[in-house]
């Protein structure tokens, strides 16, 4: 029988997919493939910056914290922690008896090690702004580890229960430095419930039960991510049963998915953003009043109702609604005769010409430059669309200078995976020499001041109202993109599979699942 969960309440922020448990002789637990969009970039949870890579990352490695199944902060590697009176020293009591998938213990030397290597700047890890206030990690004892801060940091413990502070192994540190996570070898520095046993690129990782996992083990063997890029061949693969589980449906897919026999759609509002942000470093959307024609000559709803009805709901500030510190701004209304006027004062009372890319490994991606594309016609900007594969955009835009980067528009998503404000904006808007996450060389000043007072702020009251600051600078004032909607987290899985499980993060992990017989 077809079910439909649609999961949107904020009380309700972890969906567990199938409601039944496993008990003896109702489930099969020998493999369960998953298919998502794109191949991992990386299994490395310092420099992973794509959605597939944390969804991996996830399954093998633990933090010292976690977010539970309410986004609660709990502890995870850690069972306790304290914060000096001045927010700026952290300590943290570790588990015992904990091992890493290659054999080494897990104590406090090896908690150093794992942040020593990503506070090391010239190792130039994607993920190392999330975690530059940390001054320094000293081991007090063999199960104690201390981390003191710059300066108060109001979102320390959020960072620290995102992917990307997995601890890892000294051994494989050691072992394989700058190369740690490109292979299925060098990627069992974990101490999470599976580890990789192969990875063949584009084609699949497989993924065992880590049986010396400390915590509860996973209840499939064998985990597969079968990357499918093109959505129409992985909805297909869905329903002739080559894959059991699927995310990235385009709407019409997803319509007549919902009422065919055996699927079932969990559907749950989620922290990611479509958004299409600008190169600001260069003429013409190095002008503000550029940048909010283009955003006036959108017409949101439309896109919405028309190009992806069902996906999303419209963003309404720089945040998804689910992240932590969001401003309600409202969304931006389509005035197309307003963007006309603020091109004529830029000094294009005729347009221009630029370009729009677009990759397909964003859901319905081309469909929506082409959107954008016509309707920028009518204010007098001509678009041409250049499609672009992610491997090619991740090997070619990350940390370049603005001499090597030339985009014009360009479509991006943003989740900040600990559902907080800073994340959510600093790293991606911050000013910045390259473009490690700061894609279009966005700058303003006062952003600048204001979010980084807003990082060393503790009080959650001042944080909030620094952030809505924050927002209405790059959303109204200054907008450094223009959003479309937060889109929901949708995944389609046959009905005999449960325990699959959906966050609002947009992960999808397989640690509680299993396929009933």
């Amino acid at each position: 029988m077809r079910k439909l969960s649609f999961l949107l309440s904020l009380s309700l922020v972890l969906a567990l997919v199938g409601c039944s448990f496993p008990t003896s002789g109702d489930q099969t637990t020998d493999k369960l493939v998953f298919a998502p969009n794109t191949d991992a970039q990386t299994l490395d949870p310092q420099h992973m910056n794509d959605n597939t890579s944390e969804q991996v990352i996830r399954m093998l490695y633990n933090g010292l914290l976690k977010f539970n199944e309410k986004q609660e902060i709990v502890g995870d590697l850690a069972k306790s922690w304290e914060v000096s009176k001045d927010g700026k020293v952290w300590t943290f009591k570790l588990k015992k008896g904990v091992k890493f998938q290659d054999g080494e213990d897990f104590n406090a030397e090896a908690v150093k090690k794992s942040f020593d290597r990503f506070l090391n700047k010239d190792n130039g890890l994607a993920q190392y702004q999330s975690y530059e206030m940390i001054k320094e990690v000293k081991v007090i004892d063999d199960y104690t580890v201390s981390f003191t801060t710059k300066e108060p940091f109001g979102a320390f413990k959020a960072s620290m229960a995102n992917t990307s502070g997995g601890i890892i192994s000294p051994k494989a540190i050691e072992a394989y430095g700058k190369n740690l996570g490109k292979t299925a070898k060098s990627s069992v520095g974990g101490t999470g419930p599976y580890k990789v046993v192969e990875w063949k690129k584009d084609e699949q990782i497989v993924l065992e039960r880590f049986e010396d996992y400390f915590g509860k083990k996973g209840v499939t063997k064998t985990i597969v991510y079968k990357p499918i890029p093109e959505a129409a061949s992985r909805v297909m693969a869905l329903e002739t049963g080559e894959v059991d589980v699927i995310q990235q449906i385009p709407a019409k897919e997803l319509k007549r998915l919902e009422s065919v026999k055996g699927i079932e759609i969990t559907k749950l509002l989620g922290n990611n953003q479509r958004q299409f942000r600008f190169d600001v470093s260069k003429k013409p959307f190095n002008d503000t009043r550029v940048r909010q024609a283009v955003s006036y000559a959108i017409d949101r709803q439309s896109i919405l109702d028309n190009v992806v009805p069902g996906l999303g709901e419209l963003s309404t500030s720089a945040l998804a609604k689910v992240t932590w510190g969001y401003t309600d701004l409202g969304s931006i209304p389509y005035d197309p005769e307003k963007a006309k006027k603020l091109l004529a004062e830029a000094g294009y009372p005729n347009g221009f010409k630029t370009k729009i890319t677009t990759t397909e490994r964003y859901i319905q991606g081309v469909e929506l430059a082409e959107a954008l594309a016509a309707q920028l016609k009518n204010v007098g900007i001509e678009a041409t669309i250049d499609v672009k594969e992610w491997s090619e955009i991740v090997k070619e835009w990350g940390g370049v200078t603005p001499d090597k980067f030339n985009q014009g528009i360009f479509i991006m998503g943003a989740a900040p995976s600990t559902m907080d404000a800073d994340k959510g904006m600093r790293p991606i808007y911050a000013t910045a020499k390259t473009n490690v996450q700061n894609y279009g060389f966005y700058s303003n000043k006062e952003f600048d001041d204001v979010i980084y007072k807003a990082m060393k702020e503790i009080d959650p009251n001042k944080r909030k109202a620094l952030y809505k600051r924050a927002q209405e600078i790059v959303y109204l004032e200054d907008p450094v993109a223009f959003w479309l909607y937060d889109q929901y987290v949708i995944v389609a899985k046959k009905d005999k599979v449960k325990e699959v499980t959906v966050s609002p993060l947009t992960l999808i992990t397989f640690e509680k699942a299993y396929i009933e017989k």
